[in-house]
C-alpha cells in the first residue's frame, strides 16, 4: 500500500480498478486521490454491480472499461486493515467521504462484526471513523443483508436438498435451475445459505453440486 501512495504521486491520471467486493476501498482511495489533486477514474468490470454498493461516494463515476489516458492503473487488493493502517502511518487526514466508505469496506470485511476477523481493533477503528463523520448508518442501511420472501423460499428448497456426508463434516447442497427460478433469487444468495450450515455443531465444509453431482462450489468454514 505504501508502494501504492508513492506511484499516485507521480502519475497524472490514475485508474482504480476493483473487484465488486472491494468497492468501499476504492471510493475511499477514489477520494484520497482527489485531495492530491489528481485525476482519477473508477473502474469495476463486474457485469451487474450490486445496487446495495450505490451509497459509496462515487459510484455513479464507475465504468466497466479501462481508460487507455490513464498513466498509473491501481488493481485494489488489499485489506482493510492494510489500507486504513496507511493511511495513519501517512497522517492523512480522512474527510467524511472517505470515512463513510472506509466504514462501509469494515462492516463488509468483518460480516457487520460477526465474523472470526473482528476484535477489538475493529471496533476502535469503527468508532474512529465516526469521529471522522462516517454516515454510519446509511453504511448499515445498505450493507448489512436483510432476508427477502424469495431468500427464505431459497433457504427452504436448499435445506430440504441438503446432505450430511463425510462423518457430517460436510454439508452438500443441490439446486437445478427450475428451482432457483421459481423461488425468484439470484445464483449471489445461494452462496450466503451454504454459509448458514456452520451453525451445525460438525459441519466444516458446504459444498454445491449441480444437477450431475459435480461441485460447483465450495466454501470452508473459517477456524
Amino acid at each position: 500500500m505504501n508502494k501504492i501512495i508513492s506511484q499516485i504521486e507521480s502519475a497524472s491520471h490514475i485508474e482504480i480498478e476493483v473487484t465488486e467486493e472491494l468497492l468501499a476501498l476504492g471510493s475511499a482511495l477514489y477520494t484520497y486521490i482527489l485531495t492530491r489533486h489528481k485525476k482519477v477514474s473508477f473502474v469495476c468490470k463486474t457485469k451487474e454491480v450490486n445496487l446495495k454498493y450505490s451509497f459509496l461516494p462515487w459510484f455513479e463515476k464507475l465504468r466497466a472499461t479501462n481508460y487507455s489516458s490513464a498513466d498509473l492503473n491501481l488493481n485494489l487488493q488489499n485489506s482493510f486493515l492494510e489500507f486504513f493502517n496507511t493511511l495513519k502511518s501517512l497522517n492523512v487526514k480522512i474527510n467524511p467521504k472517505m470515512a463513510t466508505a472506509l466504514y462501509a469496506a469494515l462492516i463488509l470485511e468483518t460480516d457487520n462484526f460477526t465474523n472470526s476477523k473482528t476484535d477489538g481493533i475493529f471496533f476502535a477503528i469503527a468508532s474512529e471513523l465516526i469521529e471522522y463523520g462516517a454516515d454510519y448508518k446509511l453504511c448499515i442501511q445498505y450493507c448489512v443483508k436483510r432476508a427477502t420472501l424469495s431468500e427464505f423460499r431459497l433457504r427452504a428448497i436448499m435445506f430440504k436438498n441438503m446432505t450430511l456426508i463425510e462423518n457430517a463434516n460436510i454439508a452438500a447442497f443441490k439446486i437445478s435451475e427450475d428451482e432457483l427460478k421459481a423461488s425468484g433469487t439470484i445464483s449471489d444468495d445461494i452462496q450466503e445459505i451454504m454459509k448458514d450450515s456452520f451453525g451445525l455443531e460438525y459441519v466444516k465444509k458446504a459444498i454445491l453440486v449441480n444437477e450431475d453431482n459435480k461441485i460447483i462450489k465450495t466454501l470452508e468454514k473459517e477456524r
